[in-house]
């Protein structure tokens, strides 16, 4: 009974931290190939435990309430740690937010813009993308890529 009880505290860390542990791997970022390559093996490792652990804690019904909700965090915690890693463009909830009249932020500005008469060149704010994608000019960690005119080199 005491390894089964092992087994059981081993199954709830992983589904616990594995989602956190891949989020602290995609903020990691580096300019080596290799360590780019053996981060990734470990964030898809961990993203791939915290998936699989919460559907199986969160889809089974005999589980009791608490491992059901184990199961989606682990679920949200590795949709968020696949996201950040492999589709940083790719938003899914905003746009449903916004559709549902909830958050009215950077896609209503858009449309107004493109539905107004004369288009007018404005300066972007911060918290709005432009009209032709997101602007990628920054990275996370808030360092400039070096391709973008600031800092000595990305300068012309």
């Amino acid at each position: 009974m005491e390894s089964l009880a092992r087994l059981v505290a081993i199954l709830m860390f992983m589904a616990l931290f594995g989602g956190p542990i891949a989020i602290g791997l995609s903020a990691i970022k580096s300019d080596f190939a290799l360590t780019n390559i053996i981060r990734r093996i470990f964030h898809a490792f961990f993203v791939s435990i915290s998936l699989w652990f919460g559907v199986i804690f969160f889809f089974n019904p005999e589980m009791p309430r608490i491992a059901n909700l184990i199961g989606l965090y682990a679920l949200v915690m590795g949709y968020i740690a696949s996201r950040r890693e492999y589709f940083p463009n790719v938003r899914v909830i905003s746009p449903l937010l916004v559709r549902l009249g909830i958050k009215s932020r950077a896609i209503n500005t858009i449309d107004d813009e493109l539905n107004s008469d004369s288009i007018q060149i404005q300066p972007l704010k911060r918290s709005t993308s432009s009209l032709f994608g997101p602007i990628m000019k920054w990275h996370r960690n808030g360092r400039s890529g070096g391709n973008d005119g600031h800092g000595p080199e990305g300068q012309h």
